[in-house]
C-alpha cells in the first residue's frame, strides 16, 4: 500500500521539530503496517482554521485526485483541520479518490469521526478564542499591552519570584521617542506626511519595521485609527478592541472589521506619554481640516494595469494620482526616487493592448516554432524518463533474484549464517526503495499541443479590446491580459511628457523557448528576445 504522511503545527511558538516528531511516529506506524511511504506533506506555523491558506494540504488533495497513493497517515484529525467544513471537504475528496484516512489517535477515519470530532475541534477553537480575549481584556484594563508593540516603545521584562518573566509591560524607547516628537512637530508646523518621510529617509532614520519610511506609516487611516498621527498611546491613552478579525471563508484571508465605540476598552497610561496634549490637539485639528470626503472614497473601478507598472528608475510601484495618471510611489510617498515622469492610464492601456495584438495576432510562424519546440522537448523528457524507469526495473529484477537466492539458502536446512540474513535484510530494504521510486516517478503520458490551439489563441487575443469595452466582461479581459505580463517598466522619454513602456512576462519565456533570437518591427513596436531559455525578455512599446 502506498501511503503519504501529513503533519502541521499552528503557531510560531511551536517548533519546526514538531513536524519532525509527527513524521517520525507516523513512519513507525507505516513500517509496522508494511506501508510504503512515498511522500510527506506539511504546513508549518499555519492555523488549522482554514484550508485555503495551507499549500501542503492543497498539494496532498491534488495528488490524491491523481491516484498517487492509497492512504493518508497523520498524527490526529485536528492536524488535518479544525474547521468543520474543511475537514468534511478533505474527507469527501479523499473518499472520492479511493484514499483511506488513518490517524494515530483515532485510527481509521469514518463519517462518525468527521461529525463528532470535527464538531469538538471547532468548539475548541471557539472556546480558545473567547478565553484568549477575556485574558487580554484583563491585561489591557490593568495597563498592559493587548498584543503587539508601537514604534516609540520597547518591551520590558522582569523576573518574577517563580523564575518566569513578565509579559505585556512596555517602556518608552527614548531614541524612537525623539523621532515621534519630530514627526508631530513638523506636521504641526505645516509639513505634509510625504515631506516628513522624505526628510526622515534622507537622514537615514529607519522606519518602524526597518527600511524606508512611507507616508501612510505617518498619516494612517482615520477610520481604522492607525498610523503615527492617530496613535493615542503617544498621549497616554491605551485603546483596545477597536477592531476584530475574521477569516473570509472563500479565501481564508484574515480581514479586519471595526467594532462600535461602545465596545472599545480605554485605559490611561500616563507613564507612556510621549506627546503633550497641546501638540496632540493641534494635530487633530489639522488632520480634520485637510481630510475630505473625496479623499476617503475608494476606487471602485479596477484599472487594467493596476499593480503591473514599475518605475524604470527605482523599480518601485507606479500608482494613480491626479485622477488618471501613474506616478512613482517611492517618489510621492517616500521621496527616495527622482523620477519626474508619469503616464496616463488610458495611454498605457492602449499601448499595451495594441502592442500585444501586433506581437501575438497573425504571427503564425512564431507560434508554430514554439509548438514544434515544445513537443520536441516533451518527447525528449519522456524518453529520458522511460530510460530511467527501465533502469530501475532492471535493477529491481536483480534485487528480487538476490532475495530469492538468500531465501533458498536459508530454507535449505543447512542453517543460515548472520551474513546471509544481513544481506537479505539489505536487499529487502533496497527493493522497497526501488518500488517507491517506480510509484513516485511514473512514465508521463504523451503531451502535445492541440492542433486548434493557434486558432483559439489568436481569437482570444483579438477579443481583448472588445472585452475591455464591456463592463460585464472587463474582469475577464483584465485576467487575460495580466496572465501575459509579469510587470511593465515605465522609463522617461526623450521629450518632456513622453515615456517608454517595457513589457516583461510569461510571453517572453514562450518566445525564448521557441527561438534563440527573434527581432521584429511593425508599426513602431520593437520586440526583443534575450538569449536562450527562459531568460528575462523585454517588449518595448
Amino acid at each position: 500500500m502506498r501511503a503519504v504522511i501529513y503533519a502541521r503545527y499552528s503557531t510560531d511558538m511551536q517548533r519546526d521539530a514538531s513536524i519532525e516528531d509527527q513524521v517520525r511516529v507516523c513512519r513507525e506506524r507505516a513500517k509496522a503496517e508494511s506501508w510504503i511511504v512515498t511522500r510527506t506533506y506539511s504546513d508549518a506555523a499555519i492555523s488549522g482554521g482554514s484550508l485555503k491558506t495551507r499549500p501542503g494540504m492543497l498539494d496532498l488533495l491534488r495528488d490524491a485526485g491523481l491516484g498517487q497513493f492509497n492512504i493518508v497517515l497523520s498524527e490526529a484529525l485536528d492536524r488535518l483541520s479544525r474547521d468543520q467544513e474543511d475537514i468534511a471537504a478533505i474527507f469527501k475528496r479523499l473518499r472520492f479518490a479511493d484514499v483511506d484516512l488513518v490517524t494515530l489517535t483515532e485510527g481509521e477515519i469514518g463519517e462518525l469521526h468527521i461529525g463528532l470530532k470535527g464538531t469538538m475541534n471547532a468548539l475548541f477553537l471557539k472556546d480558545l478564542a473567547i478565553k484568549t480575549r477575556r485574558g487580554l481584556r484583563g491585561r489591557v484594563e490593568a495597563g498592559y499591552s493587548g498584543g503587539g508593540n508601537s514604534f516609540g516603545y520597547r518591551v520590558r521584562r522582569k523576573l518574577l519570584a517563580d523564575g518566569t518573566a513578565t509579559t505585556g509591560e512596555r517602556e518608552i524607547d527614548h531614541d524612537e521617542a525623539v523621532v515621534i516628537r519630530r514627526i508631530f512637530a513638523e506636521y504641526v508646523a505645516g509639513r505634509t506626511p510625504r515631506c516628513i518621510v522624505a526628510n526622515l529617509n534622507a537622514d537615514g532614520i529607519a522606519a518602524p519595521r526597518g527600511g524606508q519610511w512611507n507616508a501612510s506609516t505617518v498619516n494612517g487611516s482615520r477610520q481604522r485609527r492607525n498610523g503615527i498621527l492617530n496613535n493615542e498611546l503617544y498621549v497616554g491613552r491605551l485603546v483596545w478592541n477597536r477592531q476584530r478579525f475574521v477569516k473570509d471563508p472563500e479565501t481564508g484571508k484574515r480581514l479586519s472589521r471595526p467594532n462600535p465605540k461602545t465596545e472599545w476598552i480605554v485605559s490611561d497610561v500616563p507613564e507612556l506619554r510621549i506627546i503633550d496634549g497641546d501638540t496632540w490637539e493641534k494635530t487633530k485639528v489639522l488632520k480634520s481640516r485637510y481630510s475630505s470626503q473625496a479623499g476617503n472614497r475608494r476606487q471602485t473601478k479596477k484599472r487594467l494595469l493596476t499593480g503591473l507598472l514599475k518605475c524604470g528608475i527605482c523599480g518601485g510601484n507606479m500608482t494613480i494620482a491626479r485622477h488618471d495618471r501613474y506616478y512613482c510611489a517611492n517618489k510621492r510617498e517616500k521621496g527616495t526616487c527622482n523620477a519626474s515622469h508619469g503616464v496616463s492610464a488610458p495611454d498605457a492601456e492602449a499601448r499595451v493592448l495594441s502592442g500585444l495584438r501586433e506581437i501575438l495576432v497573425g504571427n503564425d510562424e512564431l507560434l508554430d516554432a514554439f509548438t514544434k519546440s515544445f513537443n520536441e522537448e516533451v518527447r525528449k523528457l519522456q524518453k529520458e524518463r522511460q530510460k530511467r524507469t527501465s533502469g530501475i526495473r532492471k535493477e529491481l529484477l536483480d534485487v528480487e533474484r538476490g532475495v530469492e537466492r538468500c531465501i533458498n539458502f536459508i530454507t535449505s536446512g543447512d542453517g543460515a549464517p548472520d551474513s546471509v540474513r544481513a544481506e537479505l535484510h539489505r536487499l529487502e530494504g533496497h527493493k522497497a526503495k526501488l518500488q517507491a521510486q517506480l510509484i513516485t516517478h511514473p512514465i508521463a503520458s504523451n503531451v502535445v499541443i492541440h492542433p486548434s490551439l493557434p486558432e483559439l489563441y489568436h481569437r482570444k487575443v483579438g477579443q481583448l479590446a472588445r472585452l475591455l469595452e464591456d463592463e460585464d466582461l472587463r474582469l475577464e479581459a483584465m485576467d487575460a491580459v495580466r496572465s501575459l505580463i509579469d510587470h511593465i517598466g515605465v522609463h522617461p522619454g526623450n521629450k518632456r511628457g513622453e515615456c517608454g513602456l517595457t513589457l516583461v512576462g510569461a510571453l517572453a519565456g514562450i518566445l525564448s523557448f521557441a527561438t534563440n533570437k527573434y527581432t521584429t518591427r511593425k508599426g513602431g513596436t520593437n520586440l526583443l528576445v534575450a538569449g536562450v531559455g527562459f531568460e528575462p525578455t523585454t517588449f518595448r512599446l
